[in-house]
């Protein structure tokens, strides 16, 4: 089965792909609870792996959400990687890689300049472990793309 996104869906993709192609500056992109965050990320993933050759990591903060944006990217009918101590899984052999980032920045020799982007889940979580997930990626591959996807860009007292 392939991915058939709704209009939305496609909009933010393609904002997103015309954006990397101009610069390398991190964007985000803020989709309501419920609007099929886990669809943009695999269409996303599949497209940058395709423009640039280069794999692509896509984090997220828990493990179901992990599985999830993983079982959504199958859709496209590529082969994904989990690299997950939670979901019981560490590996990185697709050219698409789903992981969480306690479990990224405990292997961040495996993360280097073969990744073309990062997809953030839930990115209005930025943690520490993040920002040292993402600063030594950039250091390995500077041109390095940052995406963030949320549902809530504020919080208060942040």
């Amino acid at each position: 089965m392939k991915i058939s996104p709704r209009w939305y869906q496609q909009e933010a993709h393609d904002t997103c792909i015309a954006w990397i192609k101009k610069c390398s500056d991190s964007c985000i992109i803020e989709a309501p609870t419920g609007a099929g965050k886990s669809i943009i990320v695999a269409m996303l993933a599949n497209t940058i792996n395709k423009m640039s050759g280069k794999k692509i990591l896509c984090l997220a903060p828990s493990k179901e959400l992990v599985q999830q944006n993983r079982e959504k990217y199958l859709l496209t009918g590529e082969p994904a990687s989990m690299f997950s101590a939670s979901a019981g899984r560490k590996e990185t052999k697709s050219a698409v890689v789903f992981g969480s980032p306690l479990t990224v920045v405990n292997n961040l020799s495996k993360f280097g300049s073969q990744y073309a982007a990062v997809i953030v889940d839930e990115a209005d979580g930025i943690t520490p472990t993040l920002k040292k997930i993402i600063e030594h990626m950039k250091t390995e591959n500077p041109l390095l793309r940052v995406i963030g996807l949320t549902a809530t860009p504020f919080r208060l007292g942040s």
